[in-house]
């Protein structure tokens, strides 16, 4: 089997190309006439309409459509085999537990010394690491981090790391990437200065040793264990399908049921694919926190208890939920917009309006039924995770088995969790469409006040005055009076 496809390709150091053929046959990956060996590569990353590869020899960048590029990167993983880097005790890392690894795009400086361009970022237990095309590997122990944060650049969220005079800026790191970096980060050093507010701690990892500060070595390719140690040196995937497009900027659902939606005059413009946003970081959520919890263990059967599917499950019901009260305030922010816009007093619009209790509750049940496919997957992925500890107790032939059985049911998650929002956000397109939309019409449909209510009770009570007044006149008998003066 291969996969070919035409795509532009931005190759370090050689330039770019429009339209480039490349091919991941058996014997290599061609770009053109180019051959790169798999045994080189490092490491492979899908960030919406970009992949990134990296190995000792080149580093590239493709764009193309999401679907195509998937399913090159599919290609390059299984060829490759990517993953052994997580399970290897490489000379470079020293020993430490690699707890991911990933293509950045990063500049700055390491020592006064300036660094651009593609790189392999490995983060491990005790440190991160840099492995560069040229050979150029540096170290940057946790203890002596003292800035994290992150900021919004041209071409996605940018990764800020300080550590004295190194000054590192990375950039197509996934949210779930981030917050690890942050949660170690912040255990670790004493020295921590600055982290972006908001930041969630992850847990410390036991048993990883603090390094010493920045080092220099070479980037040797990488050496498969004989013989890993499954309980400690275990591989958590990084959930692309599910995880990898967030804080990409390419994640947007139902594009053509959005943009139907979104010509209606009644919702500002990208009000909907702003909400879908706020909704997905809620229901991704849960998923981040597990992933978090279980690239921070120390062993693989604590990490299969923080990504359990039954955990999972209950996060994901307990997310729906929250999900349901952040749609609702979205529709009633919209709603009195529109009612002040015709000038309707909100009390009564949302008397009228307003979801019922009941109404609620079917929403969040019709929301449930977007996400309920995944069940299933989930209560799979517990029984693979409870089968590790038991099959330890037997052996290294059997923890392996139940180790690749643990790790085809996280793939399932994966895709599980991919689908699940594919759901629920078509639920969610499909509740405006089919009661909110139409709900905001009948109210911009409503009768509008003419005059403000402040001069209507100003007009009132000027009509009153006048009134009592005529009628004192009148009851006293200083009407006529005033009649033959006037």
């Amino acid at each position: 089997m291969s996969y070919e496809g035409t795509f532009d390709v931005v190759i370090e150091g050689l330039g770019s190309e429009r339209g480039a053929r490349v091919l991941a046959a058996q014997e290599g990956l061609y770009v053109n006439k180019q051959q790169i060996p798999y045994t080189t590569l490092l490491g492979v990353a899908l960030r919406g309409s970009i992949l990134l590869v990296m190995g000792t020899q080149v580093a590239l960048a493709l764009r193309g459509k999401h679907e195509d590029l998937a399913s090159l990167a599919a290609e390059l993983r299984g060829r490759a085999d990517l993953e052994h880097l997580a399970l290897s005790d490489r000379e470079a890392l020293e020993g430490e537990r690699v707890v991911f690894a990933t293509p950045v795009a990063m500049s700055g400086l390491v020592e006064m010394e300036r660094f651009k361009g593609m790189a392999l970022a490995v983060v491990t237990d005790s440190a991160l690491h840099v492995f560069e095309r040229g050979g150029r590997h540096f170290r940057i122990s946790w203890d002596r981090i003292n800035k994290v944060d992150m900021t919004q650049g041209k071409f996605g969220r940018l990764l800020r790391i300080g550590s004295g005079a190194t000054q590192l800026e990375f950039l197509y790191l996934t949210d779930a990437q981030i917050q690890t970096i942050r949660g170690l980060a912040t255990r670790h050093s004493s020295a921590l200065l600055g982290v972006t507010s908001g930041a969630e701690e992850a847990p410390a990892p036991a048993g990883g040793g603090a390094g010493g500060g920045e080092g220099g070595g070479a980037a040797a390719a990488p050496q498969v264990a004989t013989a890993p140690d499954l309980t400690r040196r275990f591989n958590i995937p990084e959930f692309e399908a599910s995880l990898g497009a967030v804080g990409s900027g390419s994640d947007r659902p139902l594009g053509a049921a959005i943009d139907r939606l979104q010509m209606s005059s009644l919702l500002p413009v990208g009000f909907l694919e702003e909400h879908l946003r706020e909704l997905r970081n809620i229901y991704d959520g849960v998923l981040l926190k597990a992933k978090r919890d279980a690239a921070s263990a120390t062993d693989v059967f604590t990490a299969a208890a923080a990504l359990d599917g039954r955990r999972i499950w209950d996060g994901v019901l307990d997310s729906i939920a929250t999900v349901t009260d952040a749609t609702v305030r979205a529709f009633e922010r919209q709603a009195r917009r529109v009612a002040a816009n015709r000038r309707i007093p909100w009390r009564k619009a949302r008397k009228k309006f307003m979801p019922s209790q009941r109404e609620i509750s079917g929403l969040k049940q019709r929301l449930t039924r977007g996400v309920s496919g995944m069940e299933k997957r989930l209560t799979q992925l517990s029984k693979a995770a409870a089968a590790l500890k038991p099959a330890s107790e037997k052996g290294q032939a059997e923890l392996k088995e139940a180790y690749a059985t643990w790790q085809q049911g996280l793939a399932e998650l994966d895709q599980a969790y991919a689908t699940g929002w594919a759901g629920l956000s078509r639920e969610v397109v499909g509740v405006w469409q089919d009661a909110f939309l139409p709900k905001l019409t009948r109210l911009g449909g409503e009768r509008r006040r003419l005059l403000p209510r402040s001069i209507k009770v100003a007009f009132y009570f000027v009509l009153i005055v006048i009134a009592a007044g005529l009628a004192y006149l009148y009851f006293t008998g200083q009407l006529g009076q005033v009649i033959q003066f006037e």
